[in-house]
């Protein structure tokens, strides 16, 4: 059995266009955000192929099966990372609080 390789990275967003950022998967695996603390911001979920051009990434959130290209509220969401070389989850809207966003990577 292969070793699973995991990237992670943490911040806690004061501002927007602040970004928990994932890049550079070695292989296809699973993609995971967790955003806890408190807030008034929008998270956006967001994947590249080339690692300079970003686009909405739906992720499914641990409660539903209703995939979701962002966020206003605590959880935590999933997805297959096939094909993309990072992902990342950055507040596209930020009024108030202080989320603390969580990426983790780990190759399948």
């Amino acid at each position: 059995m292969s070793a699973t390789v995991l990237k992670s990275q943490q911040v806690t967003v004061s501002a927007a266009d602040q970004a928990a950022t994932v890049i550079g998967f070695p292989s296809p695996g699973q993609v995971a955000v967790q955003i806890t603390g408190t807030l008034s911001a929008t998270i956006s979920f967001e994947a590249t192929v080339d690692g300079t051009n970003w686009v909405a990434f739906n992720m499914i959130p641990s409660n539903s099966a209703t995939a979701a290209a962002s966020a206003t509220a605590v959880g935590a969401w999933s997805q297959a990372t096939t094909g993309f070389a990072g992902v990342r989850a950055r507040c596209s809207a930020y009024t108030s609080g202080a989320p603390v966003v969580t990426i983790r990577y780990a190759a399948l």
